[in-house]
């Protein structure tokens, strides 16, 4: 699982740490160019927090990744540039939880209104739909990684005249890329086959927090995997809910 973190230097410039590799000293770019990184968390300090100019750079990257306000002065860009990957992992981690639980406790709050507004795009815009629930996956497990594997009707082209079964593949860090991606649709739906057998269940989970989800929405079966430091019974019990509401009237 990747482990990424991001300090924001002074009022321009950024330090993101990826730890894919070992030894590799944080790069530095723009803060505006923050978002292209996805950090699973963003370190500030407290005195760089209260400028109105940083906020408002750093709005665009509240709704992916959770912002950790640093007192502790000493913390600065040469001891971020030695951080180690268990340091790393364990600022993540309790930041991500605290984020993760407001994220659900607004899911439960505003379901009827979530429900709604997915119920009003699946039989319209399938590809919408499933986008805005990789959205709602995405920041309710604070994972670094989703992917959503679903069936879609195909409608005739020039090769043929009748509709066509394809497996669509919306992945991605911090926004959903929908493709169509039929040997690994066929793949994963071939290996998790009889197994979708309720609305929605963790199917399995390892240690490193790698998670497998088996669903269905109207019938129709989906698989998603994710890459998550935070998944407690809080985000099972609330995505659970969801789909409930969205099968109540299959």
């Amino acid at each position: 699982m990747n482990i990424s973190l991001a300090f924001v230097k002074n009022e321009r410039q950024v330090l993101f740490h990826s730890f894919e590799k070992e030894g590799v000293k944080a790069q530095i770019f723009d803060l505006e160019d923050l978002s292209d990184h996805c950090p699973q968390t963003i370190l500030i300090s407290e005195e760089l927090y209260q400028s109105s100019e940083v906020q408002e750079k750093l709005s665009s990257n509240t709704k992916y990744s959770p912002i950790k306000v640093i007192k502790d002065k000493t913390f600065d860009s040469d001891r971020f540039d030695n951080i180690t990957l268990d340091e790393a992992t364990k600022i993540i981690k309790e930041t991500l939880e605290t984020w993760s639980l407001k994220q659900n406790l607004n899911l439960i709050e505003n379901m009827f209104e979530y429900i709604e507004q997915l119920e009003s795009l699946f039989p319209n815009d399938r590809t919408a739909f499933f986008e805005e629930l990789w959205h709602l996956m995405r920041i309710n497990l604070a994972a670094s990684n989703l992917t959503i594997v679903y069936n879609h009707m195909k409608k005739p082209d020039k090769s043929s005249d009748k509709n066509k079964l394809i497996r669509v593949v919306i992945e991605g860090q911090n926004k959903p890329n929908p493709t169509e991606n039929q040997e690994l649709g066929e793949a994963l739906f071939k290996n998790y086959e009889g197994k979708f057998n309720q609305n929605f269940e963790l199917y399995s989970k390892d240690e490193k927090g790698a998670l497998v989800f088996l669903g269905k929405v109207k019938e129709s079966p989906l698989i998603i995997l994710a890459e998550s430091l935070s998944c407690g019974p809080l985000q099972l019990a609330s995505l659970s809910c969801l789909f409930k509401g969205l099968n109540r009237l299959s």
